[in-house]
């Protein structure tokens, strides 16, 4: 898919952003800010099992940071948290559809992994 696709499809995550609320049901929750540009990501999750059963998330700030809350909570609905504790920033870049960034926007789009991670 060219660099254009990938652009548009990110736009329109963050204009219609998957799993943008918090649960009414959650027992866990983790905030992280980029300090460097102001992103900010909340993570709510609720664990049965030790599976994400419920996840949820708020946040602002630019639309890498704001797509990559959306497609990583998606992408970890209903796993173990052993298996997310396993996710790497390639595989969230994977998710993204963006091979490399340059070390800010990397930051942009590793937020919400973060929070994730220390959320657990």
């Amino acid at each position: 898919m060219s660099g254009t696709l990938y652009h548009e499809a990110l736009l329109e995550i963050y204009k219609h952003p998957l799993n943008k609320q918090v649960p009414s049901d959650f027992s866990i929750q983790h905030k992280e800010i980029n300090s460097t540009c102001g992103d900010e990501v909340e993570i709510f999750i609720k664990l049965e099992n030790d599976r994400v059963a419920t996840i949820g998330w708020q946040g602002s700030g630019c639309a890498i940071s704001q797509a990559s809350a959306s497609l990583t909570t998606d992408a970890v609905k209903g796993k173990t948290a052993a298996v997310i504790k396993t996710l790497t920033p390639e595989s969230v870049l994977h998710l993204l559809g963006l091979p490399k960034l340059n070390p800010t926007r990397l930051r942009c789009a590793l937020l919400a992994l973060e929070a994730l991670k220390k959320a657990l």
